[in-house]
């Protein structure tokens, strides 16, 4: 991690833990080296800050690129690793950009659904997951996060939060006729399970 990141992920980590019990489960499974994609659900704007709190690599993510009209701010979030990505077509710059990062060993964090879903529940994946792993040999670690969007709330009222990560998924096989659609899929579904893993614990 480069020094400015560490330091934050450290202060915002024990932050994290003291007002809203944050924990990040599984975080082993994630692999300590070689290209990879965390895939996760997507219910907060804040789910890219706790998912990289979670995880102990260094994350970029893609970000919508109306974050980026505001000089400070975009200075902010380029300082902390975000891509910017114009939503609703095929951004072939950020496409670049993540390729090159994936191909420098590099995280990325993706969020399948494309957009919030503000019910909580999780969506079904577009087939970029599958894409980008395929093309750049990435494993994908499935994540699950709950409890980003109930922050304003109690101590005593609000939900856990929790990040969960699960076992790194190996590319698309070239040889094989699974789709890039039918691999994010799987990687949904797998979402969903660590949901039901997380509910148990």
């Amino acid at each position: 991690m480069k020094f400015h990141y560490r330091l934050v992920w450290i202060v915002a980590r024990a932050l994290s833990r003291l007002l809203w019990r944050f924990r990040g489960l599984w975080h082993e499974r994630i692999p300590a080296n070689g290209p990879l994609l965390i895939a996760s659900n997507h219910t907060s704007n804040w789910d890219p800050i706790f998912v990289g709190l979670g995880c102990p690599r260094e994350i970029h993510f893609l970000a919508k690129d109306e974050l980026f009209r505001n000089p400070l701010l975009a200075w902010l979030v380029r300082r902390y690793n975000a891509i910017p990505v114009r939503r609703g077509r095929v951004d072939r710059r950020a496409l670049r950009a993540a390729t090159r990062l994936l191909d420098t060993d590099g995280v990325l964090l993706m969020f399948p659904e494309g957009t919030r879903i503000r019910s909580g529940e999780i969506g079904e994946g577009r087939a970029g997951v599958g894409y980008l792993s395929a093309m750049t040999g990435a494993r994908v670690v499935p994540a699950f996060i709950t409890g980003a969007r109930e922050l304003g709330k109690t101590f005593r009222t609000r939900t856990p939060l929790v990040v969960a990560y699960g076992d790194p998924m190996p590319p698309p096989d070239p040889d094989d006729n699974e789709s890039h659609a039918e691999f994010t899929a799987r990687v949904m579904e797998r979402i969903r399970e660590l949901r039901r893993e997380v509910k148990s614990t």
